[in-house]
């Protein structure tokens, strides 16, 4: 009854594209600690974007693969 019922169910959700991967990008602590500052997560965030690296002959950034987000997980004082 009730269990064949949820398991044939449909689901619904919202298609605009968040969601498909998870999240994925740097984050500080494992490297760092907690010694960071601004200058140090402006230069993180510069390299994110760098195209310096290529992909199939084609400039490409860490964020055009995808890896986008930067996170302070403590220390944030500082910056």
């Amino acid at each position: 009854g009730m269990v064949l019922a949820m398991a044939l169910g449909s689901t619904t959700g919202i298609d605009n594209g968040l969601g498909r991967t998870p999240p994925q990008g740097w984050r500080s602590w494992n490297l760092y600690g907690p010694h960071v500052d601004q200058t140090l997560l402006e230069g993180i965030m510069d390299g994110m974007v760098s195209r310096k690296r290529s992909v199939d002959g084609v400039p490409t950034s860490l964020c055009d693969l995808g890896y986008c987000e930067v996170g302070l997980d403590d220390a944030w004082q500082a910056c």
